[in-house]
């Protein structure tokens, strides 16, 4: 007997026991409000039985990556994977675990509100964790064996022999959420039509990375080498590219849809003009409440309280269990570890270090993650974090007062005593435990001596005696005096100070400036800084090309904002997007890493381990391997812990 027809069965018998109990329940006369009790959670019994059987039938075809929804497009798309030409192949695991309970509300942190929603141009880690949410891509790499592709919006994809033509077959009864506006507003009324994912929307994302007034400059690298991408059917389009580069089949796969029937039009439903489409796309009206496809949608922003998620019951895949995902904007971490031992408040935070190592490393037998109150684990991410230095500032040019500026950071001091041990120190771009990681690399050590003496050897010294180091810059007597743009939160407040007090001691004066995430992101990428403490979250393939090619130091909201500019390091990184053979990508990686030891455009300083907690009513708390690692889509909430 079919899945689909089992699950209907089970649902109509459940929906006939649950009429039965309703009249059952009306009937009685005595001690009505304990009837009606009893009525509710029978109900709730039945509809928690009912989400069951729909998350087993969900369990049943998430393997291959599709819904249960119509079974002969399951059984296509079933089938598809297994063709030898796909791309694609069947998720290692189930997404949501069938003994999942339905309902509930995800209470989580988030530091700051993001400075903007568009999915292309926004480069901050709030927005893409957001996107993860709310939209999907073509493909995505295995939770699980991140190195095999699985089908999202494509159940097919196939490529040509010699790699650069990728045709994407797209799922059909995929719709786009519905845009979150004002409909008593008679001008939005075009917005209430249902709208098909379609091919159209799958070439319009490569059309505005290559639309050169498209503000897009992290990712427009990337594609670089694309020639074309053209619609061949209402489902079906393809990707050419110019030439065979390494990141190619990720750009292609990972990418997604943009609505194209939304971003070419104003919001009274008439058409942007071609000429100034790419313009507007910056900024459009509707990238204030963004849509996309997926798991969740955004029903409410307030700037600096909170962003809700309601669950997409339209949604094409299976449904997670939580209901609504809602982000408390908090700007003190301390203040939401407190909403979090309230138990009212929040149900899931990261731990400032000093809070873990009082109470999980140095707890006693009252400490809530002893009590079981509370429940932690520490997750190794694929973030680092880093001091970038602004090659373009005359007082950074000189990569000997890059390297000073190092040696006087005392970084396993600072990963000890205010880190908590949570972070490994880092020697380049690279995590520890990456292949490209040079051996013959040793971290600089902390050493005032050595940084005074590369600063003296750079042309600083106190020539005046006021304890500031001074150098003559284009005939003018320049003091060495800068600003550091910091988020504003405690543990960055702790080691700048550190850092303040060492820099003092060489003559080097250092004005942090603590700012909230959107308003520091976007003189960053306005470039009006003289450094900054920032960080970077990894891809599972690498490529320098955005972070470190010459090309990238000019794109307007590119990702080289120290200006790093080196001819040696533009050729590894060229022959790398060439590269292919795996022993010859480690050898140009770790010559790669060299150069940035020498050169120090970043002080590199940790690899971040995080030390999540959370209620014990949450369930399935598994963190994957890929960003973000702490997303909840297969989690769950235990409704009797409520």
């Amino acid at each position: 007997m079919p899945r689909t027809f089992k699950a209907t069965i089970a649902l109509i018998i459940s929906l006939v026991v649950l009429a039965l109990l309703t009249v059952f329940n009306v009937t009685q006369t005595n001690n009505a409000e304990k009837k009606i009790s009893e009525m509710s959670r029978k109900i709730e019994a039945i509809s928690e039985n009912n989400a069951k059987i729909l998350r087993q039938l969900e369990k049943g075809v998430a393997v291959s990556g599709h819904t249960s929804t119509s079974s002969p497009s399951n059984d296509k798309y079933a089938a598809a994977l297994r063709e030898p030409g796909n791309l694609l192949e069947p998720r290692t695991e189930p997404l949501i675990p069938a003994d999942a309970q339905e309902g509930g509300t995800l209470r989580r942190y988030m530091g700051s509100t993001p400075k903007g929603y568009n999915w292309l141009t926004e480069n901050g880690a709030d927005v893409a964790e957001l996107q993860t949410y709310v939209h999907n891509a073509f493909a995505n790499r295995d939770p699980v064996d991140p190195d095999k592709w699985i089908s999202e919006l494509a159940y097919k994809i196939e490529v040509s022999d010699d790699n650069l033509v990728y045709t994407i077959h797209l799922r059909e009864g995929v719709y786009w959420q519905t845009p979150n506006v004002d409909f008593s507003d008679s001008k939005y009324e075009w917005l209430k039509k249902e709208r098909e994912l379609t091919a159209e929307d799958a070439v319009f994302f490569f059309e505005m990375i290559q639309n050169p007034q498209v503000q897009a400059g992290s990712i427009k690298n990337y594609f670089e080498d694309m020639d074309k991408a053209e619609v061949i059917d209402r489902y079906t389009f393809k990707v050419t590219w110019k030439k065979k580069v390494y990141q190619s089949q990720d750009m292609t796969l990972g990418g997604y849809p943009l609505p194209k029937w939304l971003f070419t039009k104003n919001d009274d439903g008439t058409d942007i003009p071609e000429a100034t489409l790419g313009t507007q796309f910056n900024n459009h009206w509707s990238a204030r409440f963004p849509i996309g496809t997926g798991p969740y949608k955004i029903s409410a922003i307030e700037t600096d309280k909170r962003i809700a998620l309601e669950r997409n019951d339209n949604y094409w895949g299976p449904k997670p269990p939580i209901k609504t995902v809602e982000y408390q904007i908090i700007k003190d971490p301390n203040t939401a570890y407190l909403k979090l031992t309230s138990g009212r408040d929040l149900d899931l935070t990261s731990l400032p270090e000093p809070v873990y190592q009082q109470d999980v490393v140095d707890g006693g037998p009252n400490s809530p993650f002893k009590t079981g109150k509370l429940k932690y684990d520490v997750v190794t991410r694929p973030v680092y974090y880093y001091l970038g230095w602004n090659a373009d500032k005359p007082i950074f040019s000189d990569a000997r007062v890059r390297t000073a500026m190092t040696h006087a950071l005392d970084r396993e001091g600072i990963i000890k005593h205010t880190l908590s041990g949570l972070g490994k120190v880092l020697t380049g771009p690279f995590l520890p435990d990456h292949p490209g990681n040079n051996p013959a690399v040793k971290a600089y050590e902390y050493d005032l001596d050595k940084a005074a003496a590369l600063l003296k050897e750079a042309g600083w010294e106190d020539t005046d005696g006021n304890g500031i180091l001074d150098k003559v810059i284009d005939g003018k007597k320049t003091e060495f005096r800068f600003t550091i743009l910091a988020y504003n939160k405690p543990t960055t407040r702790s080691y700048l100070s550190v850092y303040k007090e060492a820099l003092r001691k060489i003559g080097v004066n250092m004005t942090p400036s603590y700012l909230d995430w959107s308003l520091m992101q976007k003189k960053m990428d306005e470039r009006e800084f003289d450094a900054f403490t920032g960080g970077w979250g990894l891809s599972w393939t690498t490529d320098p090309y955005q972070l470190w090619h010459s090309s990238q130091a000019d794109m307007v909201k590119g990702s080289n904002r120290v200006g790093f500019r080196n001819k040696e390091a533009d050729k590894i990184i060229e022959t790398l997007r060439e590269t292919f053979d795996t022993q010859e990508r480690i050898k140009l990686l770790q010559d790669f890493h060299m150069i940035m030891h020498k050169e120090q455009p970043y002080t590199f300083f940790y690899q971040l381990d995080t030390a999540f907690a959370w209620q014990p009513r949450m369930q399935n708390m598994v963190f994957q391997k890929l960003r973000p690692q702490d997303l909840s889509l297969p989690w769950w909430i235990d409704q009797d812990m409520q």
